[in-house]
This record gives structure tokens, C-alpha cells and sequence, in this order.
């Protein structure tokens, strides 16, 4: 992957085979990914424009078992209003269905969709549009979130609201395609949740073990790989404090027993595996083929 932007890649992770998808790129401001962090710091890793703002990718995962097609987060989709694509900064149509074509899929051969969270970028991909209404995007999957985050999701606040497109989500309700777990929950041999706070009351974490290889997909509490340092934390987290703590844990586990670590943002790496060496932790760009 070095020096080449790659919109669908895969690899073996032994009983699984994963797909990453870069659904969309979407601009934010610098200072909201870094929370307290000088920008005199932070932009040496993300240089921001003129306007402070940063390019962030959408990275997904589809991971294929044997008899199931699982996709691990939505994209934010294309279903936005004019005012909302410019206000999260969304120039392109989204990848996914594309993506899913190219490997003779679509979107009605999806049969789980797990949501890390419900924010936008993550979960405004479950909706469409079809006779001008908002229907499920992916109408024969059963769509997994932590009860937590659906509660919050439906009744934004101030806050939150502009973060949490609630016209995309009741869809799912209204077609029972909605399963809301708490705390931990397995998907299928290999796949399963883990509620971790932090970004959101609700945000969970992937882990997908094929045998051969796992991964982490820690989504927002480490999005980049700039996040990998405990300090770096989005201003938009709302426990800032646990986001530092589940952090140093998944570092350790990844570390300690070889998981390899997806990120849901970051543009240039989209796989690594983590390495300790006199007390500091270093990434390795993984390869898809």
C-alpha cells in the first residue's frame, strides 16, 4: 500500500477473507480530531488547508466467511442533503456499491452489518433514497448496535444532533433489520463486539479473528495513525478520559498478542501491526494484495 491510494484491497486472514473499502473522504477541522493538542504539533502528521481543515478517508471493512457476507461499518452513503455533503465536506458519490459489484456482490447479498457507531460517517450508509424516500440500503442484513448508542442516536441533543442523521436510521427499526446488543456479542465464529465508551456512551469495537491473522477495528478511538499516541483524542469524544484508557488497553493487546490494527480514517495506512521498542510503540503498514 505504500504510496498507492487504494479504493478495495483484500487479505487471508485464514477461516475470513477481508476487504478494505474506502467508501468516501470527507473534510473536518484539524482541531476537532486533536482535542487539546496544539496544531503546531498535530499537523505534522495531518497538514490542514488554509481553513484548518483536514481530509480524513471513510475506511470500511467487508469481511466474507463462508456462507456470510459481513460489512463492518456503512460509509456515510448518498443519501445526504446539499447542506449536509457541504457540511461534512463530502465531494465524491460514494465507493461501496461499486466496491461490492467488483466482487459480484450487491448490496442485497450483505447479511450483517455491524455499526461501530451511528454517527454519520459511519452509519449514514444504511439508508437510500427510492421514490424519494429513505429505505435500508442493505435490505437483507440484520444491522448490529449497542443499545446505548441507539438511545443516544434517536435523541440527539445539542450536541449531537448534527452528528446523528436520525431519518437514516428509523428505517431500520421500521423494516426489523435492527439488532441492539449490551456490552459484548459474538456475530458469527470469529466476529464478534465489545462495547468500549469513549468516542460515544455506545461505541464498540470489532474484533475479527480468522484463525491466521486478527484484527482490531477500534474505529474512532484510534482513527488515525497519529491517534496511536494515548494524549491524541478527538475533541468530539465525549469521555475523552476513556477514550485514553480502552486506547492504551487495545495498543497493549495488539502488541502483546499480535492482532493487527485497522483504522477507520486514516489515508495513507489502513492495516498495521504494532511493535513496543525501547518503550515506544511504532507502526508497520500492513499489505493488502
Amino acid at each position: 500500500m505504500t504510496g498507492v491510494r487504494l479504493d478495495l484491497a483484500n487479505m487471508d486472514l485464514g477461516n475470513l477473507q477481508i476487504y478494505s473499502i474506502v467508501e468516501n473522504s470527507f473534510k473536518i477541522d484539524g482541531g476537532a480530531m486533536f482535542g487539546v493538542v496544539p496544531k503546531i504539533i498535530w499537523q505534522r502528521y495531518l497538514p490542514a488547508d488554509k481553513d484548518n481543515f483536514i481530509t480524513l478517508d471513510i475506511n470500511l471493512l467487508l469481511v466474507k466467511s463462508k456462507d456470510k457476507n459481513i460489512l463492518i461499518d456503512a460509509g456515510i452513503g448518498d443519501s445526504l442533503s446539499k447542506k449536509q455533503r457541504e457540511m461534512f465536506g463530502i465531494q465524491k458519490q460514494s465507493n461501496l456499491d461499486r466496491s461490492l459489484k467488483s466482487l459480484d456482490l450487491s448490496p442485497e447479498d450483505i447479511d450483517i452489518v455491524i455499526l461501530s457507531h451511528l454517527h454519520a460517517d459511519h452509519a449514514g450508509g444504511v439508508a437510500r433514497m427510492k421514490d424519494g424516500e429513505k429505505v435500508p440500503h442493505f435490505p437483507n442484513a440484520l444491522h448490529y448496535a449497542q443499545k446505548k448508542e441507539w438511545e443516544d442516536a434517536i435523541n440527539p441533543d445539542e450536541r449531537t444532533s448534527a452528528t446523528y442523521l436520525v431519518e437514516n436510521l428509523m428505517p431500520l427499526k421500521e423494516s426489523s433489520l435492527l439488532e441492539l446488543v449490551d456490552g459484548e456479542e459474538k456475530m458469527i465464529p470469529g466476529i464478534g463486539v465489545s462495547n468500549s465508551q469513549g468516542h460515544t456512551q455506545g461505541h464498540q469495537i470489532v474484533f475479527i479473528d480468522g484463525g491466521k491473522e486478527k484484527i482490531i477495528y477500534a474505529a474512532d478511538i484510534i482513527p488515525t495513525t497519529a491517534h496511536l499516541r494515548t494524549a491524541y483524542v478527538a475533541g468530539v469524544d465525549l469521555y475523552p478520559r476513556e477514550t485514553m484508557q480502552v486506547k492504551k488497553e487495545l495498543v497493549k493487546k495488539c502488541v502483546d498478542e499480535n492482532w493487527l490494527l485497522a483504522f477507520d480514517h486514516d489515508v495513507d495506512t489502513k492495516l498495521c501491526r504494532l511493535r513496543k521498542e525501547n518503550g515506544r510503540v511504532s507502526f508497520e503498514k500492513i499489505k493488502f494484495i
